[in-house]
């Protein structure tokens, strides 16, 4: 069987990373793996996708009150964030054998850590550039827009950390780090058909 890649990308909010990686997708005829995931994972693990949803990319709680909490809430199966991440890691694995593909973020590039033809991306963008864009894309003010990346950011870290022991965005940790400002969309696009092309 003819190996399959995936380009896993990590991005800092409002660096574009999740347009460029549907782009680079739809370029290759490669399947885009994002929301995406979670209905993937619901499909093959019977959990409830609103579920994964809720704990999608998000700070990890402590199992015991987060137990205690659904109890409460009359659910006597409680689902942890240890089980809903094995959930997301085995649909990434399932992903990755199945078809070309790319993607975003949920830890990827660390659960293929061992996968030869993974080839892991991420993508930042100075502060000034993340605002504007993220203005732009949810329509609020320089403030809330402020807040919100450093909100998501700090999320997305948190559960990185968490469950690869490993800094979040670390130049070192990955094949590739692009500054998006650098370089418009269909320049990035170019690059990572070159690299999708040699692997």
């Amino acid at each position: 069987m003819t190996p399959k890649i995936v380009l896993s990308i990590g991005r800092q909010f409002g660096s574009g990373g999740r347009v460029l990686g549907r782009a680079i997708a739809d370029r290759l005829g490669m399947k885009y793996y994002d929301d995406e995931l979670l209905s993937y994972a619901a499909q093959h693990s019977g959990i409830n996708q609103k579920l994964l949803a809720e704990k999608d990319e998000k700070p990890v709680t402590s199992s015991f009150f987060q137990n205690i909490n659904h109890l409460i809430a009359g659910n006597d199966s409680p689902v942890s964030d240890e089980n809903i991440f094995k959930v997301q890691s085995d649909a990434i694995r399932k992903a990755a054998v199945e078809s070309d593909c790319v993607i975003i973020g949920r830890c990827s590039d660390y659960i293929l850590r061992d996968y030869e033809y993974c080839m892991s991306i991420f993508y930042w963008s100075p502060i000034e550039d993340r605002i504007e864009r993220v203005m732009k894309r949810e329509n609020i003010g320089e403030r809330a827009a402020s807040e919100m990346i450093r909100r998501t950011d700090k999320q997305r870290k948190s559960y990185y950390g968490f469950f690869t022991d490993k800094d979040w965005g670390k130049p070192s940790d990955y094949d590739m780090v692009i500054n998006s400002s650098d370089w418009d969309d269909e320049q990035i696009i170019t690059i990572l058909k070159g690299l999708y092309e040699m692997k």
